[in-house]
């Protein structure tokens, strides 16, 4: 009788600590559909609280920054200097000026509805360009990473800007 009690609590045991992970597992990879679709209801599987449900969110409008931006650009060779950056922007589309102690040119890129931007910032010429990809990071601070490309002796050249809206 010992015996059939003690052996009644291990199997008991072993099919709950082993049994409910495996319907969990199930549960969580979709992989528990047949006991979803048996119990939903006749009217077929909507409910009060269905029609109560938030759509799910769609992408936005990427958020505006056009305007004069001012702050820093750190380079990897040249050190730190002043950056001044004019945006325009049309939906997603990024173009303008910029203009540092090292120089500057024009800027095209984009952003998208999280603020994450990616610019191709001319440099000169012959293709030379600083490939920078960012974020705003609040509404009036933009943070950028670049890496120079293209440009003679210039090779792993790279560096940061941080500008602010004026």
């Amino acid at each position: 009788m010992k015996l059939s009690k003690t052996l009644a609590t291990v199997i008991t045991t072993t099919v709950a600590v082993f049994g409910i992970g495996h319907v969990r597992a199930l549960v969580a990879h979709g992989q528990f559909g047949c006991a979803a679709a048996s119990a939903q209801s006749w009217d077929g599987g909507s409910s009060e609280a269905d029609d109560d449900a938030p759509e799910p969110d769609k992408k936005g409008p990427p958020p505006a920054v056009g305007g004069e931006w001012e702050g820093e650009l750190d380079d990897s060779v040249g050190g730190l200097t002043s950056i001044e950056m004019m945006f325009n922007q049309r939906d997603t589309k990024l173009s303008g000026d910029w203009d540092s102690g090292f120089g500057g040119s024009t800027f095209k890129g984009s952003i998208n509805s999280e603020g994450d931007l990616k610019l191709d910032m001319k440099a000169g010429g012959g293709g030379c360009h600083l490939s920078a990809v960012g974020e705003l990071v609040t509404e009036g601070e933009i943070m950028l990473t670049y890496k120079v490309e293209s440009c003679k002796g210039s090779k792993h050249e790279h560096g940061s800007i941080d500008i602010f809206l004026e």
